[in-house]
Parts: structure tokens; C-alpha cells; sequence
């Protein structure tokens, strides 16, 4: 405690000592009472954090009440950067917090001091798992945006550094779990993909609908086309058709044969807006299924082979299309496809 409380009294420069033990004073009162507290600088303040590689995040927004996104860089008094590097993918540049970012649910702590012949009677009560829905909303904000997220760690009990130097503690989290890697490469020349507010916006209003028997079901179709952005490897552009082909067939549900023009029609009458619009998207499912079909059967003759060819812009079309009719159907409002 008492070299926590010279290097805490180092930070504040001026005054340092009093603050510091200021600081101290009230972190030991909140052991020994229930009642409120007021500590300063929000020492008393935790978090439990999803990391995640995507978008560069500019500011810190609310996805519902205690659940919030806030870049990793605003974080740097819960985190050690040089011990998150252990767990940041080779291909990614350990220096460039620009593309992580975190979804937290903070929580308020109370410091325990226990003999060690002390036993407890009472069972741990632990919070209930935040970790699902933050998952669920990565995903949604994912295709919102357009663009790969991708969680890599998960971390319990993150209390503020100079909150454990005061009590002479090193500092640390309760636990942590390394979820995915990033498995992409990385350039450091290249300008972060960016966030739009709109996408949050709709990702948000998505989100609180999770409840919804319909999400439910749409669910499945989700976490495809959220995997679909992140694809990579020798067969990653055969495998994001896939993904949104079976998006397609799930949201669709065509019984019998003709399913690409079950599937045109589908999508036709849930997204077009006059009949000229209406050929337009079929004329693009019809393409799509095309490319999905060289896919599935390979190029066993010329015209399949130009559709292998045509695969990423045939990507970028059904997985256009498939994101407005899933939030259409999410929302069950007209003005989704906006």
C-alpha cells in the first residue's frame, strides 16, 4: 500500500500525497461499510470487456443501458497494453490501437480483506453473462456496417491500475478467454474502415428487437452473413457466396424445385418499390444463383466459368440485398429498406 500510494501520489504531481491518500481513505471505507461512498476519480468503477478487431470506433456510444462500445485506447487505465499484445494476431500491428475497440458493462467494486482462516459461509454471486448479447450485437452492427468485427478476447473483473497500486496489488483482471483470431492481414498504410452513425443506429434498433420471436429465427442468417465479411483463405470467396446463398434459403424458406425464382420473387416483393425495381432485384438474384450454382457444381463448362470469374461483385450484390431484407424483416417496418 505504501509504494501504491507514492506512485499514485507521483501521478497527481502537486498535492500528490494528499489526493493519494484521499483516494486510499475512501477506497478502505467502502470495505468496511454499506453505504455509499464517494470515491474519487471513479476508482471504485469496473469493467467486463469484449475486445474486438473492426471499424475504427471515434467515440464511445450506448447500446442499451449498461451495455456500452468504447474504443480500446479510452481504456488505458483497465488495460495492460503490453499484456493485450500477447493475444493481438501476428498479422495485425501491435503499436495501432485504431481498429480495437470493446464492449463493456461497468460495474461498481468493493475491496474484501479476509484472514486466511476465514471461511465463507455464502456462496459467490456472480453477474449474469453479458458476453452473449454483446456477441449478438457485434454481429448485427457487422452487417449494418458492412464490414468484418471481430471479437478476440473476453475479460472478467477489469478494476481501474491505480485503484490495485493503492491497495498493493499487481494489477490484473478476474479472468480472461480468447474468443477468435483476427486472421487477416494487416496494413499499416491503409486507412482504417470507418463506422457510420447510421449503422449504429439501425444496429441499436435491430438489437432491441432480439427478443422477438422472429429474431429468433432470423438468428441463424445473422451470424452467416457476420461470418461472410470475415471469410479469408484459398476458398474465402466461394465460401461468402455460400454463406449468403444459405441466408437466402433460410429468410426464404422455397419448398420443392425452381428455387432460384422462388427466390426472386421473394426477394422481388419484399424490396421492390414499383415493377421496373422488382426486375432489377431479380435480375440480380438470377445472377447470384448462377455464381452459387459454378460454385456448388464447378466450372464444368464456359458459361459456368465466367460466373466462377464473377464471384466478388456477385458477393457484393446478394450480400446488398440480403442485408435490407434482413433488416426489413428484423424491423417489420417500410422504411427499413432505407
Amino acid at each position: 500500500m505504501v509504494a501504491g500510494l507514492l506512485e499514485r501520489a507521483h501521478d497527481h504531481g502537486d498535492g500528490g500525497y494528499r489526493k493519494a491518500a484521499n483516494e486510499l481513505g475512501s477506497i478502505l471505507d467502502l470495505s468496511s461499510t454499506t453505504l455509499e461512498v464517494d470515491v474519487p476519480n471513479g476508482l471504485d468503477l469496473g469493467y467486463d470487456l469484449l475486445l474486438f478487431h473492426g471499424p475504427e470506433i471515434g467515440n464511445e456510444f450506448e447500446i442499451q443501458e449498461g451495455l456500452v462500445v468504447k474504443p480500446a485506447a479510452a481504456l488505458s487505465d483497465y488495460l495492460d497494453r503490453e499484456w493485450i499484445r500477447d493475444f493481438v494476431p501476428e498479422e495485425m500491428d501491435r503499436r495501432d490501437w485504431r481498429q480495437i475497440g470493446a464492449v463493456v458493462r461497468p460495474f461498481k467494486w468493493r475491496p474484501a480483506f479476509r484472514r486466511k482462516t476465514d471461511y465463507r459461509e455464502e456462496h459467490p454471486s456472480w453477474p449474469p453473462r453479458f458476453e452473449d448479447g454483446a456477441l449478438t450485437f457485434l454481429e448485427i452492427l457487422s452487417i449494418a456496417n458492412q464490414t468484418a468485427i471481430l471479437p478476440f478476447m473476453l475479460m472478467h473483473g477489469c478494476v481501474h491500475r491505480s485503484a490495485h497500486g493503492l491497495l498493493g496489488l499487481a494489477h490484473s483482471q478476474d479472468g480472461y478467454q480468447p474468443i477468435s483470431l483476427v486472421g487477416r492481414r494487416y496494413d499499416p498504410f491503409r486507412t482504417p474502415p470507418q463506422l457510420r452513425d447510421s449503422s449504429i443506429d439501425l444496429a441499436k434498433e435491430a438489437f432491441s428487437k432480439r427478443s422477438d420471436e422472429e429474431f429468433e429465427r432470423l438468428a441463424p442468417i445473422i451470424h452467416r452473413l457476420s461470418e461472410a465479411l470475415a471469410r479469408l483463405g484459398r476458398f474465402g470467396a466461394n465460401d461468402r457466396i455460400l454463406d449468403v446463398s444459405q441466408s437466402l434459403e433460410l429468410m426464404f424458406r422455397p419448398k420443392g424445385g425452381g428455387i432460384s425464382r422462388k427466390l426472386q420473387d421473394g426477394m422481388a416483393e419484399l424490396l421492390g418499390v414499383d415493377e421496373a425495381h422488382k426486375d432489377d432485384i431479380r435480375t440480380a438474384i438470377k445472377q447470384f444463383y448462377d455464381v452459387r450454382s459454378a460454385v456448388v457444381h464447378g466450372a464444368t463448362d464456359a458459361r459456368r466459368k465466367r460466373n466462377l470469374e464473377d464471384r466478388q461483385r456477385a458477393f457484393i450484390s446478394g450480400f446488398n440485398l440480403t442485408q435490407q431484407a434482413l433488416f426489413k424483416m428484423l424491423l417489420n417496418d417500410a422504411g427499413a429498406r432505407n
